[in-house]
């Protein structure tokens, strides 16, 4: 048992370099960045077996968790203090709706359609206006109805069929950044908030495309048949090419905002953990909103593969975060962001 809770203290050490390692070299320390949560899990295992076998092999893992404290935080939100009541906030949210797949949008079956069309706009609402909402894998269409149902004057969208920016703010400058891909994309906008400039991104960045193997290699998988282990290979294949290219998507858009005259906040699907080189690169001058005030596991995908916080609400250090909240509901694979921010 000591061996594995080795093995599992430097696999947990390779998570913890996986944020300043390019995966362009060395991808592999990205993988390890992918399971933190499971290495973080496996640690305190080995803390409570230690400690009921009453040996002081316990102090291993129990190191390794301290000392990777910040990565902790990254995954567990430890802010419980009460939300500040001010006149001066507002609300923004990130979400990934998938296309609004599960609302059934345009379907017949009008009662049942507007029901669950008027569910989907009191989740997300909460019952409070929201004056920024970035959105990811958008279509026209499903951009049409969440504009005109959550009154949004001002709309902008780079890609026609991918992130977007909706605001109840005006819209002084726009543009995009061009990812080379027609399934990912940023959108960036310009609006004037309470007579100050801000710039808002909205992101996609590319998915590793494994859900659907890993599905299949849970119900299914047999690791003594070559079918499986080829399933894995090809799984890892993916996994090895698409964090070369979210990094280098990351580094675009960290290039861009290096320019902004503006304070900015960056919303967005990273399809990356916190303990990744991608997060890492957009987290160098801008504040994680989780981190400043979110509480408890800070899953946001819904997915097949479970524990991951891969979608964020950046902030630049003059834009304060007063809370943070995941909604939890499966209107899409991913859950929603929501803040309350002020200056």
């Amino acid at each position: 048992m000591r061996w594995v809770n080795v093995l599992v203290i430097f696999a947990t050490f390779f998570a913890y370099l996986s944020p300043y390692i390019n995966p362009s070299r060395f991808w592999q320390f990205s993988f390890f960045g992918l399971i933190y949560p499971w290495l973080l899990l496996s640690n305190i295992i080995m803390v409570i077996f230690w400690l009921f076998r009453k040996k002081k092999y316990l102090f291993l893992s129990l190191g390794c968790i301290i000392l990777g404290w910040g990565h902790v935080t990254s995954f567990v939100g430890l802010n419980f203090s009460k939300k500040i009541k001010t006149e001066k906030l507002f609300t923004i949210g990130s979400y990934n709706v998938k296309n609004l797949a599960e609302v059934r949008i345009g379907r017949k079956g009008s009662e049942k359609r507007i029901q669950q069309e008027n569910d989907f706009i009191h989740f997300l609402k909460r019952g409070e206006e929201i004056q920024i909402l970035c959105t990811q894998e958008t279509t026209k269409f499903n951009s049409k109805f969440i504009k005109e149902r959550f009154n949004f004057p001002f709309v902008h969208s780079y890609n026609p069929n991918g992130t977007f920016i909706f605001s109840k703010y005006p819209i002084i400058n726009s543009g995009g950044i061009n990812f080379g891909t027609i399934t990912n994309s940023c959108s960036w906008a310009d609006l004037i908030i309470n007579e100050k400039k801000i710039r808002v991104y909205s992101i996609h960045f590319q998915s590793n495309q494994v859900s659907g193997i890993a599905d299949k290699v849970r119900q299914e998988g047999d690791l003594t048949k070559r079918e499986t282990l080829k399933d894995i290979k090809g799984m890892m294949g993916k996994f090895k090419h698409y964090a070369k290219l979210r990094a280098e998507q990351a580094q675009k858009v960290a290039n861009h905002i290096a320019t902004c005259p503006h304070p900015v906040i960056v919303c967005g699907d990273f399809n990356d953990t916190p303990q990744s080189y991608t997060y890492h690169l957009l987290t160098k001058k801008l504040n994680d909103s989780f981190k400043d005030k979110g509480s408890g596991f800070g899953t946001t995908y819904a997915g097949s593969i479970p524990a991951l916080r891969i979608d964020y609400i950046l902030t630049h250090e003059k834009v304060k975060v007063q809370s943070h909240e995941i909604l939890k509901e499966n209107y899409s694979d991913h859950f929603p962001v929501i803040c309350k921010i002020s200056f």
